[in-house]
Parts: C-alpha cells; sequence; structure tokens
C-alpha cells in the first residue's frame, strides 16, 4: 500500500488540468485560403491537420501526466518494503544482547564479535535522518547518530548481567511510543532458549540470530555453605555445576585466597570439607577447569566463623524448646547466658510479647530503662504474612503486637516486616519480635524452617551481624537498614541504610556499618547463563507473534525493511525526466510541422 510523507501536497494535482486548458485556448482553426480547387493539395492539407491533432493529443497528455508526476513526487511517496538503502525516515532499536553467554568462543572467535559486526552493518544503512537507539544488556538505550553509535560499538564487552530478550522487546517498544516515523526493533542475540520470554510487541521484530550450534559448557552455579556462621570446627561447601557438565570436572577451592583444594566435580557436584578457621570473615573462590565460556568458571561465597552462641533451653515456649534442643546437640548452641530467649535478660535478649497482656506495660518500661529505641504498641488479631526476606520467607501472622520506635530515625533496626510493619527489630543488644513463636501467633514455628531461623536470631541478629546476601550481577539487593557502606577489594562505597544496591560485577561487597562488618552481598554470573542451547525458530515465532527470524548475515539488509516504508521520490523522479524529454522532442516536432 502507498502512503505519502506529505499528503498536503496532493492539493496541487488539479494542476494537471492546465495543459488541457492551454490546449482548449491555443486551439484554432486553419485559415481559409482562396486556392484553385486541385484535389491533391487539398488531401496533402487534411493528413498535415491529422498529424498535428495526433501531436497536439500527446503533448496534452505527456504534460499533463508530467505535473501529476511532479506533484507526486514532491509528497514523497512511500510503499511496504523495497531497497533498504532508500528507506524513509525511521525509528529503530538496536537490542545488541551482550550478556555473559556472548562471550562464548565459537568458530575462532567470541559471539559477542559477531553481533557487533551485524550491528555495525545494521548502523551502516541508517541515515541522519533516522532516530537510532543502541541497547545492551545493562537495559539502557543509548540514542545517538549512526557514526556516534557505531562508535560506542567499539567499548561494547561481555557484561555480568543477564539479558531478559522478552523485556528488552518490552523496553523498545515503550521508547519507540512516541516516535511520529514508523518504527521498529532488531534483536541480535544468540538465543539462548533461557533468555527468551513471551512479549508482544506493536511494531516489527526482527530477530538475528547466529548460524550454528552452541559449544557445550558447564559453570559452577551455586556454592552451598550451610548455616551461618561456622564454628571453628569448620564444615563443607558444596559446588553445584550449571550448564552441560562432563562426567568429571576438576574444581579448585580457596578459602581466604590461602587454603587450597583440588577436588573432582562429579554428577554435577563437588564438596570439599574445610577444617579449623579461626574467627572473622573468610572469603571462598571456586574455579573450574576453563571452557569456551570463560565467565562463569568461577564463583564466590562468604563464610563467616564464630564461637556458636551461649544461651539456655530452659522455660521456653515448646517448639523454642525443642529447636534450641536441636540446635545444641548439632553443636549450634552451647549452654550458656550470652543470649536470653524470649524474655528480656541482661546481656542480648531476643524478647517476646508476654502471653498476659497485662504484662506489656512492665515490660514496655524495663525495655526503656535498658535504652531501648523500640516498644511493644497496640495489639491486632488482623491476619496478615511477613514479607519475605533473608530471615524469613513467607509465614502467617495471625496476632501480632505492633512494634513502635519510641524516636524517630530507627527504621535501620527492622530486620523483618508483616503486613509492611515491622515485625522484628533491633536496638543495641536486644531484638524485639512483635508475635509470640507459638503456632496461634504464626506459622513459623510449624514451618520446617524454623530451627534455621532460631539459629539465625541466636548466632547472627543478636549478635548485631546481618546476612550473606546472594544476588546475580545487576539484581537489586535491599541493603540492611544500619547498612553506611559496602567494601569490595579494599574500595570502599557509602550508601544508604535500607537502600537497594545492584552489584556491577561478581565478586563480594562486604556490608559495613561504620567501621564494624554486620553482612556481605555475593555476586556471581545468573547460572542460566551457563546453559548455551539456542532456541530455534518455532520457538521464537511462538513467544513473539509475528517476529521475523533470520540468519545474522541479513541483518543489515532486513533491518529497515522491516520497518515498512521505502520511498518512491527517486523513481518517480526519473519517470518525470523521462517524460520531459519526450515532452521536449515532441514540442520541437510540433514548431518545425508549423
Amino acid at each position: 500500500m502507498i502512503s505519502f510523507l506529505q499528503p498536503w501536497v496532493l492539493l496541487g494535482l488539479p494542476l494537471a488540468a492546465l495543459p488541457l486548458l492551454f490546449h482548449l485556448v491555443q486551439r484554432r482553426d486553419p485559415p481559409s485560403v482562396v486556392f484553385p480547387a486541385v484535389r491533391y493539395l487539398r488531401q496533402v492539407s487534411e493528413e498535415h491537420q491529422r498529424r498535428l491533432r495526433i501531436r497536439h493529443l500527446l503533448l496534452l497528455l505527456v504534460r499533463t501526466a508530467l505535473i501529476l508526476l511532479l506533484v507526486l513526487a514532491a509528497a514523497n511517496p512511500t510503499a511496504r518494503g523495497g531497497a533498504p538503502s532508500s528507506h524513509t525516515p525511521a525509528a529503530l532499536v538496536v537490542v545488541l544482547d551482550n550478556s555473559p553467554s556472548s562471550g562464548a568462543i565459537a568458530g575462532g572467535s567470541t559471539v559477542l564479535a559477531g553481533l557487533k559486526t551485524a550491528a555495525r552493518r545494521v548502523l551502516e544503512r541508517a541515515t541522519g535522518a533516522d532516530a537510532v537507539w543502541l541497547m545492551t544488556a545493562g537495559g539502557l538505550a543509548r540514542r545517538g547518530t549512526p557514526a556516534e553509535l557505531r562508535t560506542a560499538l567499539d567499548s561494547v564487552t561481555p557484561e555480568s548481567q543477564r539479558l531478559d530478550l522478552g523485556e528488552a522487546v518490552r523496553q523498545a517498544s515503550v521508547i519507540l511510543e512516541g516516535e511520529r516515523r514508523p518504527g521498529g526493533i532488531v534483536v541480535l542475540s544468540d538465543f539462548q532458549a533461557s533468555a527468551l520470554s513471551a512479549v508482544r510487541s506493536p511494531v516489527p521484530v526482527t530477530a538475528a540470530r547466529p548460524a550454528g550450534s552452541p559449544p557445550e559448557n558447564a559453570g559452577i552455579g551455586m556454592i552451598e555453605v550451610g548455616p551461618q556462621p561456622w564454628a571453628a570446627g569448620g564444615g563443607t561447601l558444596v559446588a553445584r555445576l550449571s550448564g552441560e557438565h562432563a562426567v568429571s570436572v576438576p574444581v579448585t577451592v580457596a578459602i581466604g585466597g590461602r587454603f587450597t583444594r583440588n577436588t573432582l566435580a562429579t554428577g554435577g557436584t563437588a564438596t570439599v570439607a574445610a577444617g579449623d578457621l579461626l574467627p572473622g570473615w573468610w572469603v571462598v573462590a571456586m574455579t573450574k577447569a576453563p571452557d569456551e565460556l570463560r565467565a562463569d568458571d568461577e564463583r564466590f561465597a562468604v563464610l563467616r566463623v564464630v564461637p556458636a552462641a551461649r544461651a539456655r533451653c530452659t522455660d521456653l515456649s515448646r517448639h523454642v524448646a525443642v529447636a534450641c534442643q536441636v540446635l545444641t546437640e548439632s553443636g549450634r548452641i552451647r549452654a550458656g547466658d550470652d543470649v536470653a530467649l524470649e524474655r528480656l535478660g541482661r546481656g542480648a535478649s531476643i524478647v517476646v510479647p508476654p502471653g498476659d497482656p497485662s504484662g506489656i506495660g512492665a515490660l514496655n518500661r524495663a525495655l526503656e530503662r535498658r535504652g531501648s529505641g523500640w516498644r511493644f504498641g497496640a495489639f491486632t488479631v488482623a491476619a496478615s504474612s511477613t514479607d519475605s526476606s533473608a530471615l524469613v520467607g513467607r509465614e502467617r501472622v495471625g496476632r501480632r503486637y505492633r512494634l513502635v520506635a519510641s524516636r524517630a530515625g530507627l527504621e535501620a533496626g527492622v530486620i523483618a516486616t508483616a503486613g509492611g510493619e515491622p515485625w522484628i527489630v533491633r536496638s543495641g543488644e536486644l531484638v524485639l519480635l512483635g508475635s509470640r513463636l507459638e503456632p496461634d501467633w504464626t506459622d513459623l514455628p510449624l514451618s520446617p524452617a524454623f530451627p534455621g531461623f532460631v539459629d539465625a536470631l541466636v548466632n547472627r541478629v543478636a549478635r548485631g551481624e546481618g546476612v550473606t546476601l546472594e544476588a546475580a550481577a545487576g539484581d537489586a539487593v535491599p541493603l540492611p537498614g544500619q547498612a553506611t557502606a559496602l567494601v569490595r577489594d579494599g574500595h570502599r562505597l557509602q550508601v544508604e541504610g535500607g537502600a537497594v544496591f545492584r552489584p556491577p560485577v561478581p565478586g563480594v561487597y562486604f556490608v559495613m556499618e561504620h567501621d564494624d562488618t554486620i553482612g556481605s552481598v555475593v555476586a556471581g554470573i545468573d547460572p542460566r547463563e551457563s546453559a548455551l542451547g539456542r532456541a530455534d525458530k518455532d520457538q521464537i515465532e511462538g513467544l513473539w507473534p509475528g517476529a521475523r527470524v533470520i540468519d545474522l548475515g541479513e541483518a543489515a539488509d532486513a533491518a529497515f525493511t522491516a520497518v515498512g516504508r521505502a520511498s518512491l521520490q527517486t523513481p518517480v523522479l526519473w519517470l518525470a525526466l523521462m517524460l520531459a524529454a519526450i515532452e521536449l522532442v515532441l514540442a520541437a516536432g510540433g514548431r518545425r510541422a508549423s
């Protein structure tokens, strides 16, 4: 279907009637001449007049068509398809997938090298009249001239963040919503099956993928360190491989950069026993034999080694007493009075509300004398659930006391929430829970994770230590409320407590409260990046309805063709030039005949 970029110019189409008007005005009958009645001369005259009429008619048609073509050319006609070099001004988002999997080596070069070459050729087809964006795995789309974006390609390297291709197409569609020019999206990716998600785009999408099969690959997808903190006796580290792993893969484990162990990962799992370690924070680095994708050959973990907390398992509610006994038998709790459970003691205390509501006032006064910044507020029976956090998952809370800060600025002490309100808080050595640890208050005591929850309260929260948070590079991680800085490889980054942090690269980021280490954030490559298996054409077309799936080498030709409009102005002008030449020949012949 033909359309026009300047349709208002079509108002000049009535000008095509001018040749007809001039023809009628200039029309005249041959003069009558007194001449001898010679039949031969009369016949010659009639034939001459007939040839003139034919020439005038041709001139009329040619001039009318010439004016029509000039008006149409001025209106800049376009049609769907056509040669990419003659496309009309368009808006194009080029999605370049430089996620970790693009660093895989295939055919002697990285996958990203082929993707960048295709992106460069697409940008070479763009003109200054086009609006062009370049989007990479970081999720930010950069707009610039074709030359600027080609220069930007030189600095594109494999990033640590995973790219959800469906989400990238959705963001690109939002970018093009306000564009008047016809828009399109070109996705240049290895099209990992794990990175493909469903999306329906209102603009044409071209999916360009490399030919051939991806290389086999295995990576370290996870390191399990067990309950934290470790006691002085050591523990066991478990590495789990991701991707397509062989029967056995050599794995090297380094603890604190000094203690090295070598083992074989069989069946996708490697187990390493770590002996006695001195109290403190220990960084664990696990590496495997290199393969075609190096980004997932190393992963980190953090160990916290401290002596087990001392607490007494007497005079406790039934479920807490059972959990305490289990933890004592496993060496996670030692007998002593360092931490008071379910009561307010002289030192570190984990305090729950009393079973008798009349005792809440006396408890609040005792908390105030201890300098607590929190107290128990109004009682509520509104059903809610805990908000999932590193300490506790989603659990029903049927009865609770609201925890109220006695002064402003104590939000940093919130450890867990229920219904969006503080449910576990910490102030100095005191930890307050809004509910009793009994089934009629909350379902948490019935959960299989309850002993681990009590372990974390006694060994970490009561000591003022946070948890080790694990995330993929680029994912959002909520920091503890009391965090003031992050430290990685000796570099310190000031942060705001409770803010969201996105680790830019894999590694260990220690969470600091001034000069004290209160936790850590361990970032790694998303394990799904290790699975290099690619989605086939049917999978892409099924999840992206209407998308055009092509080989990477066809991207440059298909990019602007898919946008949908090719300019017809040049061929129309050439046709008008041909008609102008014909008009000159006819007009010159007519003057000689006259």
